[in-house]
């Protein structure tokens, strides 16, 4: 859970994103008491190993030994000017595929949560960045953290509003227990967000919405009062203790209603869980999550089995 943060993995790729994803993990680490692990993935073939930030040009070209050497002077510095009041420690790894080095250390390490940057503003970082986060949060077992795109160092703000898109048919929330406890830890309040589909075959689909076990039609106006009923439920169960506000909407487009209600409250975070869910809505779900770490303003903590 959010308060078992105590290892943080924080991947680096020595760019303009670095700083925006070590502030977040800073903030989390002094509110858990945890510590960052600071990761750089030193790549393995030639191509990559020419990139500046490696100085090549100092030792004839390609060196990767080099480059692990350049790695850990450039994760000390960023270390000593962002995290000079937090514990921490420095990691690098060799791997020709980042993401499968990123995966390895978080289990080496015992990682509890993964803090990284989606990409770059534009060009080649961009795309390698916002790739190799998107495949991290998708085949991470361990919550992730992703920072959203744009940001500027000092933008880092901690979690005040807390959006929680929920499935009303999930009894045992995960993403309402984790929002729960980081609402305690920042003095926030969380926002559960249920979307009542406004398509007739899904409403037809979820039993959720239905009156009676066993019916099948599609009442849009008992949906959303069956919808209401059980979103206010779940909110007392798992949000007890800490400021919470409801927030229903129908909609054909779910993806687009989350990052519509994100700006419209101010959201500072938002929580999306696949925990427990299986078949269609597996899919959906972690479809949506991916959708919000690419385009919702804020940061995104991603939550899988």
């Amino acid at each position: 859970m959010a308060s078992s943060f105590r290892k943080i993995l924080c991947p680096v790729y020595f760019d303009e994103t670095s700083p925006i994803a070590l502030e977040y993990a800073r903030h989390v680490a002094k509110k858990t008491g945890g510590t960052i692990q600071l990761l750089h993935i030193v790549p393995t073939d030639e191509i990559h190993l020419l990139r500046k930030v490696y100085h090549p040009e100092t030792s004839g070209g390609a060196n990767i030994v080099q480059a692990e050497k350049v790695a850990r002077e450039r994760l000390t510095e960023l270390a000593a000017e962002h995290l000079s009041d937090t514990p921490h420690e420095i990691v690098t790894r060799s791997s020709a595929d980042p993401v499968a080095g990123i995966l390895t250390a978080e289990k080496e390490l015992g990682s509890d949560l993964v803090v990284m940057a989606t990409h770059g503003r534009t060009g080649l970082t961009h795309f390698i960045l916002g790739s190799v986060a998107e495949k991290v949060v998708r085949e991470s077992r361990t919550p992730v953290l992703t920072t959203r795109s744009g940001e500027k160092l000092g933008d880092a703000r901690p979690f005040q509003k807390i959006l929680v898109p929920v499935d009303i048919a999930e009894k045992s929330n995960v993403a309402l227990t984790y929002a729960r406890q980081l609402a305690e830890q920042f003095q926030g309040t969380v926002y559960p967000l249920h979307i009542v589909p406004s398509d007739e075959a899904m409403l037809r689909l979820r039993d959720v919405y239905h009156a009676r076990e066993g019916e099948h039609g599609a009442n849009l106006v008992l949906a959303e009062k069956t919808a209401r009923e059980r979103l206010q439920a779940l909110a007392q169960e798992h949000l007890s203790g800490v400021p919470y506000e409801t927030v229903l909407h129908v909609s054909g487009d779910p993806g687009k209603t989350i990052i519509e209600t994100e700006r419209d409250i101010r959201a500072d975070l938002i929580v999306m869980a696949t925990h427990g869910v299986t078949g269609v809505l597996h899919f959906l779900l972690r479809s949506l999550t991916e959708k919000m770490v690419r385009e919702a303003d804020c940061p995104v903590l991603s939550l899988h089995q």
